[in-house]
């Protein structure tokens, strides 16, 4: 199975009933990472792109339609433009890496953590410079700063080790 079938499945999957009604101090560790890897590709490739919620696959210049809202029916109705926008720049990403493009496998990953935030329910917003997410506030530094960060352990036992700090 491709990593764009296997992606639709997951997304197909997703609980949306549940999307943003839990907030887990876990959510900004997701969210964190996920900056942290969004400023590792856009620093590697001095990539010209909004910072830090972006298409990747526009970002490094491959536009594609590939009928999302058609495999994924529930994208279409969704009005958090966010948890959309995210699970289509996730799905375009996946497709990228189906035909072999070195960038999208060099960061396979990169949607990963906010994929897991929807999935667990989280959701974020941003308020004068910081995102919120998990009930705490994280001031959002440039991308310079972020790609020298250590990586954040996203597992599901990294995770539990947020909740109890």
């Amino acid at each position: 199975m491709s990593y764009f079938s296997k992606g639709i499945e997951r997304i197909n999957n997703i609980d949306w009933n549940l999307s943003g009604t839990v907030d887990e101090p876990s959510h900004m560790a997701l969210i964190q990472e996920y900056i942290r890897r969004a400023a590792v590709l856009i620093t590697l490739y001095d990539l010209e792109t909004p910072y830090p919620f972006f298409k990747a696959s526009h970002a490094i210049g491959i536009d594609s339609d590939l009928g999302i809202s058609e495999k994924c029916p529930e994208l279409a109705g969704l009005k958090n433009t966010f948890m959309k926008g995210t699970c289509e720049a996730y799905l375009e990403w996946l497709n990228l890496q189906d035909t072999g493009n070195e960038i999208a496998l060099e960061f396979q990953d990169l949607y990963e953590p906010l994929i897991l935030l929807i999935e667990r329910g989280g959701s974020l917003r941003r308020r004068h410079g910081d995102i919120i997410a998990g009930g705490y506030a994280f001031p959002l530094a440039n991308a310079d700063y972020m790609s020298k960060q250590a990586p954040i352990d996203i597992s599901e036992e990294g995770l539990k080790a947020w909740v109890n700090q």
